[in-house]
């Protein structure tokens, strides 16, 4: 008996753990592909400081042509005291929504072979900003769906 549940045991993990291989990979992406970013404020940090990023970080891909959007928001944690938030910042969070997957293929391309030094302090300009008043906890990949 011991050694049919171990048999079995191994064949469910194992027929589980093939799951994931239908799943959609980034590059099946049928929706809007983001680069999502949790942050916390630092200390001297401003929310107006990390809003006035975002917006340089979006002006940055419009003023080169690029369709996308960069979407800040703020997550708090659920109240102790009721169903609704605290009202303590937990994180800041910047999604970073390209329009489509070849939009962001596009933007890669761009920013690998053609961008200029004249590019590079621009970004450096927002990075800064960020940096001045957050600091990135994680960084994840999204695909954004619509319905």
């Amino acid at each position: 008996m011991k050694y049919l549940i171990t048999t079995l045991a191994i064949i469910s993990f194992n027929v589980y753990s093939d799951d994931h291989k239908g799943l959609p990979k980034p590059s099946d992406c049928k929706g809007s592909p983001t680069n999502y970013y949790v942050a916390k404020l630092i200390e001297g940090g401003t929310i107006e400081g990390w809003l006035n990023a975002t917006k340089m970080h979006e002006a940055y891909y419009k003023d080169r042509g690029f369709d996308v959007e960069v979407v800040p928001s703020i997550q708090y944690l659920p109240s102790e005291e009721n169903n609704g938030p605290s009202e303590e910042v937990f994180r800041l969070s910047t999604h970073v929504i390209h329009k489509s997957l070849p939009e962001q293929e596009r933007w890669w391309d761009w920013n690998q072979n053609t961008r200029t030094e004249s590019d590079i302090q621009v970004r450096d300009a927002f990075v800064a900003e960020y940096d001045k008043n957050n600091e990135v906890t994680a960084r994840r990949y999204l695909c954004i769906l619509s319905n």
